[in-house]
């Protein structure tokens, strides 16, 4: 199986949540064409040697200028498609490893003192790189779907 057909799940993550959100009916094709978009950009930074984080910045601008454009042509706000459309990147394996390093911690009264205090260092420092991706992943998901708005602001004649 191609590794690229992995980034079709991404339109059912955002037809769904477009649904949860009450979207139009006439704009849920462009969300999931929009998330599907994003997510191939990801996929293609990180293909390319990029950071997980300079991948989901780059696909979320794609995201917030292809909503922008799409939102012109449609008489929408572009928000309607953005936001279905980032969700699937959304970072939850690294807020899941950020968590699950930090419950495991509660678990190491049971080993001898001395091999506890390296693995919860050990624990600490892993949910602490798993914690700080996650939030720059969210960090680069907002910028990224606001770029449009900060590099080409509304002019009103």
């Amino acid at each position: 199986m191609n590794a690229w057909l992995i980034e079709l799940w991404a339109a059912p993550a955002a037809l769904g949540f477009a649904l949860l959100f009450n979207v139009p009916k006439r704009s849920l094709v462009a969300c999931c064409t929009l998330a599907v978009l994003g997510h191939a950009a990801r996929k293609g930074v990180v293909d390319f040697g990029g950071d997980i984080v300079l991948g989901t910045l780059f696909g979320a601008m794609l995201i917030g200028f292809a909503a922008k454009w799409w939102a012109s042509r449609h008489n929408m706000i572009p928000t309607v498609y953005s936001i279905c459309a980032a969700i699937p990147m959304v970072p939850g394996t690294p807020m899941y490893k950020a968590v699950q390093a930090l419950l495991n911690i509660a678990n190491l009264s049971k080993l001898p003192s001395d091999t506890a205090h390296s693995l919860a260092q050990q624990l600490l420092v892993e949910a602490g790189v798993n914690g700080v991706k996650a939030c720059l992943i969210m960090m680069a998901l907002a910028f990224g779907i606001a770029a449009p708005i900060l590099f080409m602001p509304h002019r009103r004649d």
